[in-house]
């Protein structure tokens, strides 16, 4: 904290447990869902214009878990924004989203993301307001107990994809109330994939 402007970043949400296990071929929300893990629900008017706040504030998003398609490649995808109705699979206003990605065969996986969203039109009442996004996922081969090799990145070495809406922003709308959320897909349950996310990270900025 510098004590130029008083501003400071700020921690505003820790997820406290793993998220359920996503297994289906269907949009699964992947963070809080349950009374003990609840989903995060941004706090009204923190993208308003209120004592300097309001466009340039921001919030950076970060998380990861473990993955595992054990006997056969499957496709996966993932996606983060907010959401309208708590524990909905199918995001209303996406900040990111990979598209649909082939994974390679491992129990021994882990991924991880951050993303930065800011606001770059506050918006007033019910008139909309516009958030600029811009992150990545990583997804790659882990544990203690897995062997990675060096110089073939897309097999068994980490590999990064960039989302994020950087060119056209994603409209809000002030006087509604959003829950902040993690969904994933399978193309298919053939080989038992699965997908959890064990850490969930919300910062003010």
């Amino acid at each position: 904290m510098s004590f130029y402007t008083g501003n400071q970043v700020e921690c505003l949400y820790a997820m406290p447990a793993s998220g359920v296990a996503v297994t289906a071929a269907a949009a699964t929300v992947m963070s809080g869902t349950t009374a003990a893990n609840p989903a995060y629900q941004l706090p009204t008017g923190f993208f308003a214009q209120q004592m300097g706040s309001g466009a340039s504030r921001s919030l950076l998003i970060k998380g990861g878990g473990w993955w595992s398609t054990a006997t056969a490649a499957r496709t996966t995808n993932f996606q983060i924004g907010l959401n309208t109705t708590v524990n909905t699979g199918a995001i209303a206003l996406l900040f990111g989203k990979t598209g649909t990605l082939t994974t390679v065969v491992t129990t021994n996986a882990a991924f991880d993301f951050e993303v930065l969203v800011t606001c770059t039109t506050p918006g007033q009442s019910a008139t909309a307001g516009t958030l600029n996004a811009v992150g990545w996922v990583e997804y790659g081969i882990a544990n203690n107990a897995a062997t990675g090799t060096l110089g073939t990145y897309s097999s068994n070495n980490a590999s990064r994809f960039m989302i994020g809406t950087p060119q056209t922003g994603v409209a809000w709308v002030p006087t509604t109330q959003y829950w902040l959320e993690c969904s994933n897909t399978w193309d298919a349950t053939t080989n038992a994939p699965t997908i959890t996310l064990t850490n969930f990270m919300v910062f003010g900025i």
